[in-house]
């Protein structure tokens, strides 16, 4: 679908948000560009050959889901060589489960939701030797919700059954360009459709449940399996923002450069002047009884001026409405507190979706335990980090300088200055980090503190007072 009135009558608007976060469809052929009334076909044809597409979309969702993966997640599980396996190659294409889950969350990022599948080979060898050599084990692959042709749920909003579109393959497993098959699976059957309903091949997996993981990018009621994405209205936004900046190149375009006027007299007509050719080179006479001379004008800023502040709304409400307001190139005066609210706003936003994360790691361990026979439990558990490094260095630089400025002490000082390191270095690698705070506090050892003033003070006091007492037992 590329007009943009097809694709909102979508439901749930997935092609918007696929277009306006990888800068695709009606973006970059130009059709989410609307003609103005009274603009010519051909004008308007070259706007949309000189439009481009400012993206903001990609990285305000990348901003969701990258803190999560910086560090990446504590995985433990009990010894199973398939397991160790499967954990490196999840999807039979060498792609690690830190990789795969990232792809995963930024998928459930841009539509609120996505669809995890852990299938198993139907064939499958004898031994655990050729299985691992054979890479026969389960495996893992996403749906996006667009792929959703139809669902079941039960009262507790449980999924009973799905299914999804999926290519065609040949009898050698290449996919057939425009052929769609459909795929459905029950708590405990499968079955393979064809284009025509003809049934093409099914099966019974016996597992008790959908070998299906559902990723939401936020939490939802429970019977809401296709949740509305968090970022369409800023989707829609994109496509505003598409708009608005042709509509400023084009006033840019056609007020850009001055007009030459030129007073005309009596004997004159406006046809005398058409040759006339002025610039840097050339030499404009004109006829001085005319009590004027040539001048330039220019077209008022107004309109572009309006059209950038528009602009500059928008980017703002964007980042607002995506809980970032707090970013560099949109930020406001703020106060430190205002900032401290947003920081934990953010976290607290990232912690959630880490949290959905982690259960959606081990829900898929579950399957995987199903398809090996749940002969052995994996234990499995996913610890993803609940700091995300929302700093202000800055201020943790002042707050540090205005603390050693008290002069405690040197356990607290020390203190401090590691806070400082931690926050300044969080990339930095835990023996070189381990290096410098054993160096801090062999330095702080012999600085003199205010504690430790104030004790020298008294103590030579005590000495000078029992020095006279005895220097007057001694006069007497």
């Amino acid at each position: 679908m590329d007009d943009f009135d097809d694709i909102l009558e979508d439901q749930h608007d997935h092609k918007l948000l696929f277009d306006a976060y990888y800068g695709k469809g009606g973006f970059k052929k130009g059709f989410f560009l609307f003609k103005h009334p009274r603009e010519s076909q051909k004008k308007y044809d070259r706007r949309r050959k000189m439009a481009y597409y400012s993206n903001y979309l990609r990285p305000i969702i990348d901003s969701h889901v990258d803190p999560i993966f910086r560090k990446e997640p504590k995985r433990e599980w009990k010894d199973n060589a398939a397991f160790s396996a499967y954990i490196l190659d999840v999807d039979t294409c060498g792609t690690g489960m830190n990789r795969f889950m990232k792809k995963a969350a930024l998928i459930a990022k841009i539509f609120a939701v996505a669809f995890i599948f852990t299938d198993n080979f139907a064939d499958l060898p004898q031994n655990l030797a050729a299985t691992l050599k054979e890479r026969c084990l389960p495996y893992s692959y996403i749906v996006t919700p667009d792929r959703l042709d139809s669902y079941k749920i039960n009262r507790f909003g449980k999924l009973t059954s799905i299914t999804i579109t999926e290519p065609a393959e040949d009898a050698e497993g290449n996919v057939k360009d425009g052929v769609i098959n459909k795929r459905t699976w029950t708590t405990t059957t499968w079955k393979l459709t064809g284009e025509d309903g003809k049934v093409i091949s099914e099966g019974e997996h016996n597992l008790g449940r959908l070998p299906v993981t559902v990723l939401y990018s936020n939490q939802v009621q429970r019977e809401d399996t296709l949740p509305q994405s968090e970022f369409y209205d800023i989707a829609r936004m994109s496509v505003s923002l598409y708009n608005r900046c042709s509509e400023l190149d084009e006033v840019l375009s056609n007020q850009a450069f001055n007009i030459l006027t030129y007073p005309l007299g009596d004997t004159q007509r406006a046809k005398d002047i058409e040759e006339i050719i002025t610039g840097t080179e050339n030499m404009l006479g004109y006829d001085g009884t005319l009590g004027g001379k040539p001048d330039f004008i220019s077209p008022k800023s107004e309109p572009a001026d309006l059209q950038m502040k528009q602009l500059d709304r928008l980017v703002q409400e964007m980042h607002r409405m995506a809980r970032l307001s707090h970013v560099t190139g949109v930020e406001k005066q703020t106060s430190g507190v205002s900032k401290a609210y947003d920081f934990e706003n953010t976290n607290q936003n990232l912690g959630d979706f880490a949290a959905n994360i982690e259960e959606a790691e081990k829900d898929m361990a579950a399957v995987f335990e199903l398809w090996a026979g749940g002969g052995s439990k994996l234990e499995y558990t996913a610890s993803y980090d609940r700091d995300f490094g929302m700093i202000d260095i800055e201020q943790v630089l002042k707050e540090a300088d205005e603390a050693l400025l008290l002069n405690i002490g040197s356990k607290f000082n020390a203190a401090v200055k590691k806070k400082v390191v931690a926050a300044y270095l969080p990339e930095l690698p835990e023996k070189e980090y381990d290096e410098i705070t054993k160096e801090i506090d062999e330095n702080t050892k012999n600085e003199v503190y205010a504690a430790d003033s104030m004790q020298q003070v008294a103590t030579q006091q005590q000495q000078t007072k029992k020095l006279d007492t005895g220097q007057q037992a001694g006069a007497a």
